[in-house]
């Protein structure tokens, strides 16, 4: 994580220290930096400048489920990024974070009436279509709106490529996308239909893909299923290739870049079409971290457990997904070494970040750090044992910022209301 260091044996987050950030504003938080946004964007889209011809660049449209905070897609957008939306709250938060909905597109298996509907009045970019009753309720809406809907249909290839099998989405058993005869049926429907414009493809094999040569096994699904389409003589404008690609949380292999970008050029670019890329957990995962303070050194007979103030409702990853994250002192980063169970204090035994985890030595009131959480980290937060979800804060360079405070019990339960027909107990 280039936008974390360490200065004077403690962790910094480009120039603000960590311990300070929790002076300030309490643990847990989650903080991210703006630095590492930036370098990541730039990476790619640099591997994409150098491999890619000048006039087939591909739009680079944000997967905001990752983190749907609107400081970070408006960060986002100022880099030049475009946005993948999965739901019409998503939508919302594109538009305020000042996104142009022409460089928005919608995914997603369960799309709702209004959903597509506030998409037409928008104006995004395309419906990523899954399914041909899909299609059908777009044409639904969209003809009765008046508003033209611009698909593409996506593919599923029956390609995977490791991560967490919750998160693989490119199986022939997955729910996502439709095969090669659906395909030509969808766009021989969408041909009679009168606001749906047929455009293109799309495939997306899954999130955190470290067998990284599966990329290169999907595009090579799509020339074939391109060219065929084309001598039935439908329209291929479009093809969104998708994201998924890997951050390291333990040992995983990094996507290798130029050789993706290589690939895109051999085997999307002769295609002649517009290119769409979806990077989600690439762009923001190692830029976040949970800011937590030690509560307690548990020793049992068998066991050490280091109890964090941070919860499996704070970052549930852990639990869901059997996840890995890097856990560290934010100080005394070269303490003598033993091993803890990482937990926090709900009341479930999944309330727990790592098990056996070697560590500095900590005591009570010491800070310490969950790294990678920049992904799939607030956005999946709860209200879990009535615990207030913590804030968020955006740190660039010298500049700390809250960017959503942290919940009171108040916003919790006051929006709770006791009906009038229980009875009082006298």
């Amino acid at each position: 994580m280039s936008g974390y260091n360490i200065k004077n044996d403690a962790l910094h987050i480009d120039n603000v220290a960590l311990s300070d950030i929790a002076a300030e504003y309490g643990t847990p938080a989650y903080v991210y930096s703006a630095q590492e946004i930036t370098n990541q964007y730039e990476r790619l889209a640099g591997a994409m400048k150098k491999a890619l011809p000048a006039d087939r660049q591909p739009l680079l449209c944000y997967a905001c489920k990752a983190n749907s905070n609107v400081a970070v897609l408006a960060h986002l957008r100022s880099l030049g990024s475009g946005l993948e939306i999965v739901s019409e709250g998503e939508l919302h938060r594109g538009i305020k974070a000042g996104f142009d909905p022409q460089k928005i597109v919608s995914t997603g298996v369960g799309k709702q009436a209004s959903e597509i509907s506030e998409c037409l009045k928008a104006g995004i970019h395309q419906f990523n279509v899954e399914s041909l009753p899909e299609l059908v309720h777009i044409q639904k809406i969209a003809s009765a709106m008046d508003k033209p809907a611009n698909v593409v249909f996506r593919l599923n290839p029956d390609v995977t490529g490791g991560g967490h099998h919750k998160i693989s989405t490119g199986r022939k058993r997955d729910k996502f996308g439709l095969n090669r005869e659906r395909i030509f049926e969808g766009f021989e429907m969408a041909k009679e239909m009168s606001h749906v414009n047929a455009l293109g493809l799309s495939i997306h094999i899954g999130s955190q893909v470290f067998t990284v040569e599966a990329f290169k096994q999907a595009f090579e699904k799509m020339p074939d299923i391109v060219n065929d389409l084309r001598e039935a003589g439908y329209k291929i404008d479009r093809l969104d290739i998708g994201g998924g690609f890997p951050i390291i949380y333990d040992d995983e292999k990094l996507l290798n870049l130029d050789a993706y970008a290589q690939w895109v050029n051999d085997i999307i670019v002769p295609l002649d079409t517009e290119i769409i890329m979806e990077p989600g957990r690439y762009l923001v995962g190692n830029a976040g971290v949970v800011l937590s303070e030690v509560l307690y050194i548990k020793e049992t007979q068998e066991r050490k457990f280091l109890v964090l103030d941070a919860a499996m409702n704070d970052l549930i990853r852990p639990t869901l997904y059997d996840a890995y994250h890097g856990i560290a002192p934010v100080e005394n980063l070269d303490a003598p070494r033993t091993k803890y169970d990482v937990v926090g204090p709900i009341c479930e035994t999944g309330d727990t970040f790592s098990t056996d985890r070697e560590l500095p030595q900590m005591k009570a009131g010491d800070l310490a750090v969950i790294q990678s959480a920049g992904a799939y980290g607030f956005c999946m937060a709860s209200n879990y044992n009535t615990r207030p979800m913590p804030p968020e804060i955006f740190v660039k360079g010298d500049n700390v910022s809250v960017i959503r405070p942290r919940q009171t019990y108040n916003d919790i339960i006051d929006i709770e209301a006791i009906p009038d027909w229980i009875g009082q107990k006298e």
